[in-house]
């Protein structure tokens, strides 16, 4: 099955690397790219957590290429979706393709939709998004590289993120750095004004 998996996604990369506009996208990739889909998850209900397997059995699944991410999920006419960018997830390997639908699985799981809208009154979407992400990754193997770790976010904004934690701590450390990392621009800005404005004796 690997072998005729990974004939599959290199066609599909192939096909999808030569079209320049998503007009111009061949009629049958969307049902290719789904065949693709359902191979992924033939491999997740045949693993050891194949609790995520049955899950996205349950999931309407759609095309969005717009999206930044290989995969995002929202909840629409009662029921859940999972989105997928071809461009990014045909990227993936195997186990990250697993991954990837782990993870907006494991969103799901945690409340985390609904938790966000009574966040965001309080803080961005960027921290909002980053904290969901951390608490998520902490608990997933086989991340892209680019992916949001806890270990990531304590680097770029030197911050000390103790594991294990909610999302609700998470996003009001980020946000709280983001905060002040804004604070400090406008001040460089100001400083940078004040270098220019001619005195006058």
């Amino acid at each position: 099955m690997a072998k005729n998996f990974e004939s599959l996604k290199s066609a599909l990369y192939d096909e999808i690397s030569n079209v320049k506009t998503i007009e111009q996208m061949p009629k049958d990739f969307i049902e290719d790219f789904f065949k693709l889909i359902e191979k992924v998850n033939f491999m997740l209900i045949e693993d050891n957590e194949n609790f995520y397997g049955y899950f996205l059995l349950q999931m309407s699944r759609e095309i969005k290429y717009d999206i930044t991410s290989p995969t995002a999920v929202n909840f629409k006419l009662s029921r859940y979706v999972i989105y997928f960018n071809p461009y990014i997830f045909l990227n993936l390997t195997i186990e990250q393709m697993k991954s990837t639908i782990k993870h907006e699985i494991y969103h799901i799981l945690s409340f985390h939709l609904n938790r966000a809208k009574n966040l965001k009154r309080k803080y961005s979407s960027l921290s909002i998004n980053m904290a969901m992400d951390i608490v998520v990754n902490q608990h997933i193997d086989y991340l892209p590289p680019y992916a949001i770790t806890i270990d990531s976010i304590n680097f770029k904004y030197s911050l000390k993120l103790q594991p294990y934690m909610t999302m609700e701590y998470y996003a009001s450390a980020i946000q709280e750095a983001l905060n002040l990392l804004e604070e400090e621009d406008e001040s460089a800005e100001d400083d940078s004004k004040n270098k220019h404005i001619e005195k006058e004796f």
